[in-house]
């Protein structure tokens, strides 16, 4: 078997191995099925969300390994939700970027259409 590999000419296995890298790479990027349709910055906040109001088992006990978990970017309204609901968990929580709402649901903008919040966040 090794002989007939080693009389392909070079040309061939290169463009072979080529056919190859080229499949595996179109293979790695597609998506999974079932997977949710929508901007990066929507899954992340949807992840942040289930992490925080829904954690798994393992999620649970990483933090009673004493480690705290950064969410950066929740409204006010869902951090105040988690606090209100998730108090035994509290001090395994920090909260960067919390965005103000206002009553109708929606996050203030300012004159730039930035999203004001209540702190700055890492700089």
């Amino acid at each position: 078997m090794n002989r007939i590999q080693n009389t392909r000419p070079a040309a061939v296995r290169r463009r072979w191995i080529f056919g190859c890298m080229l499949a595996a790479t179109a293979l790695m990027s597609t998506v999974p099925v079932g997977a949710v349709e929508g901007s990066a910055q929507t899954s992340l906040e949807q992840w942040l969300l289930r992490r925080l109001n829904q954690p798994t088992e393992h999620e649970r006990a990483h933090e009673r390994d004493g480690n705290v978990y950064i969410y950066d970017g929740l409204t006010d309204r869902e951090v105040d939700q988690a606090l209100n609901e998730h108090f035994d968990r509290i001090e395994y929580m920090m909260f960067l970027g919390t965005r103000k709402t206002i009553p109708t649901e929606t996050a203030n903008s300012n004159a730039q259409s930035n999203v004001e919040t209540e702190s700055p966040g890492c700089m």
